[in-house]
């Protein structure tokens, strides 16, 4: 079948859509945003393609779309900007694998002080041995200068992510979280008044009912309204630390803790927050007010222990090539590749093969400044889009339907040819490559165009236009063409400054003691290629920023009201969140209904209130 058709489509605001798709072909779909573009391909195409598919396998559990029908239909892989590991073990090495392929390189070469003779010995060069254990295996090599055992630096040792090679003190993730506790605990204040800074409305009574339980369950009361400086240490460690504290437990070694709640089992300020940072499995950012990230003061940020930090390849550890970026990355594993003898090439050669293979990639869709150590929930939607784009490459299974949503967001234009490129690597596999796109350099590299609108919401939902670039030119009815045949027009009028904010030794991240005014009372525009550090200048700093430190200090935010933050991280996750619940004009809807309905009750007319 030549075609991808899609009959009767009426999910979300499609107004009964048919359409046919050319298969192994280059498709951009344009459109406003709101137009429908996300449910035809996303809600409707991909979710049918995956229900038909496994339906033939006579497996269940995709709802069936609002769609009559669509045919030609072939298993689907979609590319969106928000499906990654957030965990804050997830780098960019252990997404991609390529701090795998390391891990073997760093076992199979890697070289290290014998702990007997003192002498410099590479594992290429000493004798394995492998003994069994009960139901483990143990690995072991004899020193090639003394003959000496030892226990072999595996690459379960090169991973910060398990027991063995993980740093004990930060458990691998190369920080540590400390609490503010100046932030968290006014102690000028009292309970009642607010000393407990997250303790907000019916939670903050509730608490502070179960903590005052536990002051009379120890026998130490408080009197409503007592400044919490004028605590002693008992009742300090209730508070902070909770009934089941070691403090606790010294300070009344013979009062057995609380068994529930209402008899007082209080589980502390500190308790609390550690659990809320655990339930985010460690992302502070809902949490900043309370935590600061400190770096490890044992591993100095590398994750890994001791002994792994130690062994070197070619005179470099691995935590040191984690922290290169993909460009020089690239460079070093070539060298090393040319530096093997044939015996050390046999050791390493599949997993060198795959770094070039995998890095190459990542550099054609701009991807060339990040390093293994970058955490994914520091990366933003396009970036990740990219890593998963580039990974896509490695498959050469034909006959697939890739679906991807706009994946140039936030990338530089100079990287935008790298990025086509791939997207018709995809499509000469014989692949069907759909995306959704704005670029006009990706739009213009289409085979096939699909325009959606004629607007937003209700307004949108129709096929405008479909065919090629020049096609779409010549019909007036779509925005998309009338907007590509217009000539750009760049702003020739500038308003004044009103003034400007300083940013002084700025040196977060990638930033290089960077200096520069901000100009305010007009709109700014930062640029620069993806990672030269925008992002982290205009949020980390500027929006973050203080007057009283030497780095990273921003002088002039005193002229304005407050700093208004507007990321790319997904609004809400919750099903149940919707336009109304967000912006809270159902709780002000509920607010009149209420009112209304309580002045009918009192004896007024709901005319009064029309």
């Amino acid at each position: 079948m030549s075609d991808i058709s899609i009959i009767g489509a009426a999910e979300g605001n499609l107004k009964n859509i048919s359409l046919d798709i050319p298969r192994n072909k280059l498709v951009v779909f344009t459109g406003l945003s709101g137009s429908g573009k996300s449910t035809l391909l996303i809600d409707v195409l991909y979710n049918e393609c995956q229900r038909q598919y496994l339906e033939a396998m006579a497996f269940q559990g995709i709802h069936k779309p609002k769609v009559e029908r669509v045919r030609g239909a072939s298993p689907a892989i979609v590319i969106t900007q928000t499906d990654a590991n957030r965990n804050p073990r997830s780098t960019v090495g252990t997404m991609s694998d390529i701090y795998t392929d390391l891990r073997m390189v760093y076992e199979k070469l890697g070289s290290r002080r014998c702990p007997y003779c003192g002498e410099l010995i590479s594992a290429a060069g000493c004798r394995e041995e492998t003994e069994k254990k009960g139901n483990d295996f143990y690995v072991y090599m004899y020193c090639c200068k003394c003959g000496r055992r030892m226990d072999k630096i595996t690459r379960t040792y090169f991973s910060f992510n398990t027991r063995e090679g993980a740093c004990p003190t930060c458990e691998g993730l190369g920080r540590i979280h400390a609490i503010k506790k100046e932030r968290t605990v006014d102690e000028k204040l009292s309970l009642e008044d607010g000393a407990v800074k997250y303790w907000e409305k019916q939670y903050g009574k509730y608490q502070l009912s179960v903590l005052h339980q536990a002051f009379s369950h120890y026998g130490v009361p408080v009197e409503p309204g007592t400044l919490v400086e004028q605590f002693d240490d008992k009742r300090k460690a209730i508070l902070y630390y909770g009934v089941e504290s070691d403090e606790v437990k010294q300070a009344f070694p013979h009062i057995t803790p609380p068994k529930n709640t209402a008899a007082g089992r209080f589980e502390g300020v500190y308790p609390i927050l550690w659990r809320r940072l655990a339930d985010k499995d460690g992302d502070v950012k809902q949490l900043e007010d309370y935590f600061e990230v400190k770096e490890c003061p044992d591993c100095r940020g590398e994750r890994l222990c001791e002994l792994s930090r130690r062994v070197t390849v070619q005179g470099l550890r691995l935590p040191q090539l984690s922290l290169f970026s993909l460009d020089r990355l690239y460079a070093w594993v070539r060298e090393l590749h040319a530096s093997l003898d044939e015996k050390q090439m046999e050791f390493v050669r599949d997993y060198l093969t795959d770094m070039e293979t995998k890095i190459s990639r990542f550099l054609k869709v701009g991807l060339g400044y990040l390093s293994l150590d970058r955490q994914t929930v520091t990366l933003s939607g396009g970036e990740l889009q990219r890593l998963r784009l580039a990974a896509a490459l490695d498959s050469e299974i034909t006959g697939l339907i890739y679906i991807l949503d706009e994946p140039t967001a936030g990338l530089h234009p100079k990287d935008t040819a790298g990025l086509v490129a791939i997207l018709k690597r995809l499509r000469d596999l014989d692949n069907t490559v759909l995306v959704i796109e704005h670029d006009v350099d990706v739009i213009a590299s289409a085979d096939y165009l699909v325009d959606i609108g004629p607007g937003s919401g209700k307004f949108g939902g129709e096929i405008v236009a479909e065919g090629t670039l020049e096609e779409i030119k010549q019909q007036k009815e779509s925005m998309t063409g009338r907007y590509l045949c217009r000539q750009p027009a760049w702003n020739t009028r500038y308003r004044k400054l009103a003034g400007a904010v300083r940013i002084e030794n700025a040196d977060m991240f990638n930033l290089k003691q960077l200096c520069v005014d901000i100009p305010t009372g007009c709109l700014v525009g930062v640029t620069g290629p993806s990672g030269s550090g925008k992002s982290t200048l205009v949020f980390e700093v500027l929006a973050k920023g203080r007057a009283d430190t030497q780095k990273n200090r921003v002088l002039g935010k005193e002229q304005f009201n407050r700093v208004v933050e507007i990321g790319q991280a997904s609004i809400s996750r919750m099903k149940r969140s919707n336009v109304a619940t967000y912006t809270e004009v159902y709780t002000e809807i509920r607010a009149v209904f209420a009112g209304t309905q309580a002045a009918v009750n009192a004896g007024f007319s709901a005319k009064h209130f029309s």
